[in-house]
């Protein structure tokens, strides 16, 4: 079997010998790639496991495979990215699905004073964020939360390396210096407004590192890949 070739199909459970796509799933597989009885296929459950599998029976409903073998992958690195929704929820599904690509493993929709979209579909952000790890060849799906205020975000128990990136004129660290990728990692995002000076002073009391991603002055969704690109490659 050619890796490469090979489609990649979601499930959201641990397969035994036996395994069947969803509807929408085999309607793709059957109707769409008209795909039939004996072609082989990847399935990833989103959990660390890859299955290579081969199509039983080809029906657009309920479609059934043989798991032919399988791999477990170790889990990624905490890298978790804290965000502000845009106004334009386009470019909140762009940050989902660039972040995913690139490696992050959580989000966080955080509102706070100055946000500019109180909205969040979190189903339609699974989706894009299932799709995204299928096209990226990952095998741990990205977790999105369900959106919390920041005062609620600020106090739960997040990894060491934790940063703010904020356009307020104050005493930051190059983002560079201070990432460390063999580590887990958070970056906190604020909206286009910027975050407030209490939001940012809560921040540092719940030690939160002030950093600057360049002399640039990013627009939110800019500054959530480019953030996570620089923790990822660190």
């Amino acid at each position: 079997m050619n890796n490469i070739e090979l489609t990649t199909f979601y499930i959201n459970q641990v397969p035994k010998d036996i395994v069947f796509l969803n509807e929408i799933n085999s309607r793709h597989a059957i109707k769409s790639l008209r795909l039939k009885k004996g072609d082989h296929i990847k399935v990833v459950n989103g959990k660390g496991d890859l299955f290579y599998s081969k199509i039983l029976d080809p029906h657009p409903k309920k479609t059934e495979l043989s798991i032919l073998k399988k791999e477990s992958y170790k889990k990624e690195i905490p890298l978790i990215l804290a965000f502000s929704p845009t106004k334009n929820n386009d470019r909140n599904e762009w940050v989902i699905e660039k972040g995913v690509e690139i490696g992050m493993t959580e989000c966080y929709p955080i509102f706070s004073q100055n946000s500019e979209r109180r909205k969040w579909n979190k189903e339609r952000m699974d989706k894009i964020a299932i799709s995204a790890m299928k096209q990226s060849g990952r095998f741990w799906l990205t977790k999105i939360h369900e959106p919390m205020n920041i005062e609620s975000f600020l106090t739960i128990n997040h990894p060491h390396n934790k940063f703010i990136a904020h356009c307020k004129s104050s005493k930051k660290e190059s983002i560079h210096k201070l990432s460390n990728a063999y580590e887990p990692q958070l970056i906190l995002i604020g909206p286009e407004g910027d975050f407030t000076e209490k939001e940012i002073k809560m921040a540092e009391k719940n030690k939160f590192t002030p950093v600057n991603l360049g002399n640039n002055r990013l627009r939110t969704e800019t500054a959530c890949i480019t953030s996570i690109a620089l923790l990822k490659l660190s």
